[in-house]
């Protein structure tokens, strides 16, 4: 059994969003929410901490001088969020970029090492400049006329124009001899200063904060012995790195010269490097790469708090799971599945929150292919393949089954929660009855304006939680759900998505809902079926060929008939005017008023739940709806079952 070893962090609370990209480029990605240029901010120089060009080293040892490729340590002077994980300190590099991670005994001067995963090229980073730079001291001043770099750091206190406080911190990379070589040949006039900026939180619960690049000017200033004009501004990359792969044999990375775009799908994968300076178009414009304002919670794996409501500062902090495991956590997940719309999906987020299962845990592998790890474990880097460089690569996924076993909870009918099969028995037996395996179609009734109704029905008899998802080939008109006493149920649909879940006893004879599409095609198409988490197929519905009632032609009709929880009742009539709807028995008595009131032109739809007007149920047996008013006396026979 492989296992990872890693320090759990403290929690970064900040508020909830959905991860709405179609699959995750990149972790570094649920991060941040975009990467925009910053206008009329002229390059502004500090005058921060010089360090001394002799303290740049290489690891482990950071023996001797290292001013091509060095790195020195720094404290950035408040707490820092990157990647999942909380940083005090950081690594300057010469090559023109930090470093959060211990770096590598070996040299980065390859900017490619940005999309790259390997042992030997630094993580958690972020690139203002990546490139083969080099740090010129005195010396090279004295004896061979290059301009004098400096690097220098600084942390300040500022507040933001609503007076809240905040720290930065600047790292400043001065008169640096970029790109410096051609064909072996070092050019002096290749000098660039720029910045990088961290700003904190300005969240008292969280630790993220925004990343900003800065560029100044380029070439030798004041120096006349210096005819060369050549500055090497192509072939370097400006961007954020994570830590392990993702997708192939790539990094996970975003690339921050795709700013001002709509979404960053090109920056998680398009390895463009620089070409003008400067980067950002302007020194008076700046690269931004704004933090993801969202909760980042590490306990625990499947806890099912989607919404964070546990979180420092939220209703439920401290509280037990009891308390802030709700209704809400599973309406999150069926809003994400319904819209297609998955739940943040990196570690210690929305998903690895719902994944209440233990089923959700997948990765890229070097192929670029989603790979499930099938295998149901209470500790999330237990049993992971060897692909697996990272706990980062682990990301997590959710769906209406989770709901379900949310709602079970809730109901306190599971112990706890996350709910891993087979590990306790369950209402106190060891194997619950699940006899249904899919869902089935009743008696399709033809409305009006290519608008059909049908019931959905389990395929069998079916005790525990349930969840069933499918996409019609028509627009969902209407979706009415068929809770009963022995049974709860939640719904969500989108234009031609339809999910529920629930948990409960139910009958293979009673829906579990009415479903409205209005279509013009010859048939009803329920295809991607997924029954608690299983893909089942897909039905087709001829509308040739299958039973039909043209509710369309009657003025009242009900579905379903007989019913034995709810039924929904159309009422069809041609003029606005007013009308009574009630149910009698068969001796004449009144037992529920339905509707009194105008019912304008077309199908209406009405719900009775077998309850009289005294809130009472009604006994099994016979009764009539009757509809009356503008010289229309119409009476229908319901029966009720048990």
């Amino acid at each position: 059994m492989k296992k990872f070893l890693f320090t759990a962090v403290g929690v970064a609370i900040i508020c909830f969003m959905s991860y709405t990209s179609p699959k995750a480029i990149a972790q570094v990605y649920g991060e941040f929410k975009s990467i925009t240029t910053v206008n009329n901010v002229p390059y502004e120089e500090i005058k921060g901490t010089a360090i001394s060009p002799s303290l740049f080293a290489l690891p482990p040892n950071y023996i001797g001088n290292d001013r091509n490729d060095g790195y020195y340590r720094v404290n950035l002077g408040f707490d820092f969020e990157f990647n999942g994980e909380i940083f005090n300190q950081a690594w300057i590099c010469t090559n023109g970029f930090i470093t959060f991670t211990p770096p590598p005994n070996l040299p980065a001067p390859n900017p490619d090492a940005l999309f790259l995963e390997a042992n030997n090229y630094p993580i958690n980073v972020i690139a203002p400049y990546w490139g083969d730079h080099y740090l010129r001291d005195s010396t090279d001043f004295f004896t061979r006329g290059f301009v004098p770099s400096s690097i220098s750091y600084q942390t300040i206190d500022t507040v933001d124009k609503d007076g809240v406080a905040f720290k930065v911190f600047i790292v400043q990379w001065k008169n640096l001899n970029i790109n410096y070589k051609i064909d072996d040949e070092d050019v002096k006039s290749s000098v660039a200063n720029f910045q990088l900026r961290l700003y904190g939180s300005r969240d008292q619960y969280s630790k993220q904060g925004d990343i900003e690049f800065c560029y100044g000017t380029i070439g030798p200033k004041n120096r006349p012995d210096i005819t060369d004009t050549r500055v090497i501004t192509k072939g370097a990359v400006v961007g954020i790195k994570g830590e392990g792969k993702l997708i192939g044999e790539g990094s996970d990375f975003l690339n921050a010269l795709f700013y001002d775009q709509d979404d960053l799908v090109q920056a998680g994968t398009s390895h463009l490097k620089t070409s003008d300076w400067q980067p950002s178009g302007g020194s008076d414009k700046r690269i931004l790469i704004s933090a993801t304002v969202r909760f980042n919670v590490n306990e625990w794996w499947g806890d099912g708090d989607v919404d964070f409501s546990k979180a420092i500062g939220n209703k439920h902090y401290n509280m037990p799971q009891s308390r802030f495991v709700t209704a809400n956590d599973a309406r999150l997940i069926l809003k994400s599945v319904a819209e297609d719309k998955p739940l943040d999906p990196v570690r210690r987020r929305a998903a690895y929150h719902a994944d209440v299962n233990h089923n959700g845990r997948y990765y890229y592998n070097g192929s670029g292919d989603i790979v499930n790890i099938k295998k149901r474990s209470k500790i999330f880097t237990d049993d992971l393949p060897n692909e697996i460089s990272s706990v980062k690569q682990i990301l997590f996924k959710a769906d209406e089954n989770d709901a379900a076993l949310i709602m079970l909870y809730i109901s306190g009918r599971l112990p706890e929660l996350p709910w891993v099969i087979d590990t306790f028995p369950a209402y106190g037996k060891l194997t619950p009855d699940y006899s249904a395996n899919n869902i089935k179609i009743g008696t399709i009734n033809k409305l009006d304006n290519g608008v059909y109704e049908f019931p959905v029905y389990l395929s069998n008899f079916y005790d525990g939680p349930v969840s069933v998802k499918f996409d019609v080939n028509g627009s969902i008109v209407d979706v009415i759900k068929y809770d009963t006493d022995e049974n709860q149920l939640m719904t969500s649909n989108t234009n031609n998505r339809f999910v529920i879940s629930g948990f409960g006893k139910f009958e293979s004879n009673t829906p579990i809902a009415v479903i409205k599409v209005n279509t013009l095609e010859n048939n009803i198409l329920l295809s991607d079926i997924r029954f608690n988490g299983e893909e089942t197929g897909s039905i087709n519905l001829d509308l040739g060929k299958v039973e039909i009632k043209d509710a369309s032609n009657s003025i009242i009709s009900n579905t379903p008939n007989p019913i034995t929880s709810k039924t929904i009742i159309n009422v069809n009539i041609n003029e606005l005017a007013y009308y009574s709807l009630n149910i009698y028995d068969l001796n004449g008595n009144l037992v529920k008023t339905i509707y009194n009131g105008e019912i304008p032109t077309g199908i209406q739809s009405y719900e009775w739940n077998l309850l009289n007007n005294n809130s009472q149920k009604v006994n099994p047996g016979v009764y009539m709806l009757r509809l009356e008013g503008n010289g229309i006396n119409l009476v229908k026979k319901l029966i009720v079952e048990n």
